[in-house]
């Protein structure tokens, strides 16, 4: 009974140690699996460690990204802004040089319109210039004609001074004969006769220079001067008669021959 008992017991010990092995085996085994799923866990808690570490700096940069996305689009906004100020103001300066080019094509069809008037005043005072050139030569040989025709008044009234001058002595040698034969109540004397040439002399002579004879005629007033004299009233534009003061013009002008 005893031996049964204690083989018994071995039996339940040996059930009961094979037991035990299994577990102790099982226990290992799990043991081992979480020693195991331990280190998967902490390797993948170092990859999820490096991943956080990397998203953290992915959100960082995402973060900076996010910032320098809105800075850009300040910047842009205030670039457009700008743009846009720019765009008013260059249409703005376009509207006034578009203003500026019109004021100037006008300014230069006006300045056109004066040269093309000047061009032809400039030909009128040409054609004049030719005409007064012209009539300044025909004054020029009008005045050497005339010239030559006071000469000529000078030598005839030389002649005629000279004759006069005979003639008084012939007439007062005449009247000292009838005289000293009791005749000559009608004769003139030498100081008649010089008295009778200066009169005449003063005749002929220009009033206001006193030494040329008078070879024109102001028709509207009648009185005579010599043709110097004339003409310097008309070239210092004092065309006013030097006798009565009368103006007169330079078709009044008119040669006359003594």
């Amino acid at each position: 009974m005893l031996i049964q008992r204690a083989e018994k017991e071995r039996d339940t010990l040996l059930k009961t140690n094979a037991r035990l092995l299994q577990q102790s085996s099982t226990k290992d085994d799990m043991n081992a699996q979480s020693l195991s799923n331990i280190l998967h866990l902490q390797q993948k808690k170092v990859e999820l460690e490096n991943e956080k570490t990397v998203l953290l700096q992915k959100a960082k940069t995402a973060e900076q990204l996010g910032i320098a996305a809105r800075l850009a689009s300040n910047a842009r906004d205030k670039v457009g802004e700008e743009a846009l100020k720019e765009k008013e103001a260059l249409g703005e300066r376009v509207k006034q040089l578009q203003g500026e080019c019109q004021q100037l094509r006008s300014e230069k069809d006006t300045m056109q319109c004066d040269l093309a008037k000047s061009k032809e005043a400039l030909a009128s005072v040409s054609a004049d210039l030719d005409v007064a050139r012209k009539r300044c030569d025909d004054l020029v040989a009008e005045g050497n004609a005339k010239e030559q025709g006071r000469k000529s008044m000078m030598e005839s009234l030389a002649v005629l001074k000279k004759e006069a001058s005979e003639s008084a002595k012939l007439t007062l040698a005449s009247g000292c004969t009838d005289h000293t034969h009791g005749g000559g109540d009608g004769s003139f004397t030498m100081e008649q006769m010089q008295t009778q040439v200066k009169y005449l002399s003063s005749r002929v002579t220009c009033p206001v220079c006193n030494v040329r004879e008078k070879n024109v005629i102001l028709l509207r007033c009648r009185h005579m001067f010599c043709q110097q004299c004339v003409d310097v009233n008309i070239k210092n534009r004092s065309r006013k008669c030097p006798a009565c003061a009368q103006r007169f013009d330079m078709k009044d002008v008119a040669e006359i021959w003594l």
